[in-house]
């Protein structure tokens, strides 16, 4: 932790030291013993309790100062500790893991995977240390972006590929970086068991010819694909177009081709940042539209033999305050009347659309969120 201090001219002072090796404040009393155990080996990471200004000052100065560290040394070729214990650990190389013989990508593993195992050995003895906690977050953080565990949860790559582009544009100054995202299992760009899976994952995207609109399940993959839509045969790109945004937006989310060009001149029209711009039509009423058809073809696909009603109710359900912080409403009297009254798909897209009105709009600091609203529907 020194070091990393150093490396920017400062000092790791005792007031900060005092803080950082200190200890957490008390778990909740009511905290099972399952739970405390998977705390005390990092299985579960909570955000820092600050009990004051300066307490949190000096979490977010390290943490900032720690991750630029971290990345120092990934461009430097450079790891926390020897290699050999990840090989130890693992009974492998990294090289034979990621059936890649060197470039940045392998400078990033061995990095983190010693990091990681260094952290490893601070636990479950040192586990309650604001240093230990800062440490751990910083793992997370990083590998859930570059080293993502499989799970039902599904990342378009070319949205993970934009969120490592923008962070190693951040931090790993002097990294060759289309070399890393240009050979990076976890983006499907070489060759070997990682990128198949990545590649044999599905995202749902949905027939941009307005007569048809039926949503598709197409390869998880950084490359364009020429699609041909089974029902109506029309044969479409996706994505249409190679924008920073785009990239951002969830598949289902993604316009037609036209309407993907009117997007992007509006949006360069105001001088949007792509960030904003992508909130801009996530909030948008169209897209609230977009989420309701693409969970009802999910449930189909998933279990073809559900009657309708009790996937519309359980679309409604996941939209209340038993399920998400700002939701509907609704208990479960008023979930099922309304679910009685709904015999399509349609019938429940009205419902939510009528609900959600009701509840406050997204911001639209740039004044234009009609303008997106109608070139989305148009």
């Amino acid at each position: 932790m020194a070091e990393a201090y150093k490396e920017v001219g400062k000092t790791l002072s005792p007031r900060k030291k005092e803080i950082l090796l200190g200890p957490l404040l008390e778990d909740n009393p009511n905290t099972d013993e399952r739970t405390k155990y998977a705390k005390a080996f990092g299985a579960i990471v909570e955000p820092l309790a600050t009990q004051d200004e300066s307490f949190k000052e000096v979490i977010e100065e390290t943490t900032e100062l720690f991750t630029r560290y971290f990345f120092k040394k990934v461009t430097l070729g450079e790891a926390f500790g020897p290699i050999t214990r990840v090989e130890q650990k693992f009974g492998h190389s990294l090289e034979a893991n990621y059936a890649i013989s060197g470039g940045p990508f392998m400078d990033m593993a061995r990095t983190y995977w010693t990091y990681k195992l260094e952290i490893e050995d601070l636990l479950p003895k040192y586990y309650n240390l604001v240093m230990s906690q800062v440490l751990l977050q910083i793992e997370g953080s990083i590998g859930s972006v570059f080293f993502p565990f499989p799970g039902p949860a599904i990342t378009w790559v070319r949205e993970r590929r934009e969120t490592q582009r923008e962070l190693l544009e951040e931090y790993a100054i002097g990294m060759d970086i289309d070399a890393f995202l240009n050979n990076n299992p976890f983006l499907g760009t070489t060759k070997g068991r990682i990128a198949e899976v990545v590649f044999n994952e599905r995202v749902w995207v949905r027939c941009p010819n307005p007569d048809c609109l039926r949503f598709l399940k197409i390869p998880n993959t950084v490359k364009q694909l020429e699609i041909k839509c089974p029902k109506c045969k029309k044969r479409f790109l996706f994505p249409a177009e190679d924008l920073c945004w785009l990239n951002h937006l969830a598949p289902h989310f993604h316009p037609a081709a036209q309407k993907t060009k009117e997007l992007e001149a509006l949006r360069q029209l105001w001088d949007i940042p792509h960030d904003v711009f992508v909130l801009g039509i996530v909030g948008s009423v169209w897209a609230t539209e977009q989420v309701q058809r693409k969970l009802y073809e999910e449930g189909k696909h998933t279990n073809p033999l559900t009657p309708d009603k009790e996937i519309f109710r359980e679309m409604v359900v996941s939209r209340t305050k038993n399920r998400i912080p700002f939701g509907l409403d609704m208990d479960e009297e008023a979930v099922d009347k309304a679910v009685e009254s709904m015999k399509s798909i349609d019938d429940l897209v009205v419902f939510i659309l009528e609900e959600e009105s009701k509840e406050p709009s997204w911001p639209d600091p740039f004044g234009i969120g009609s303008k997106i609203e109608e070139i989305l529907r148009s």
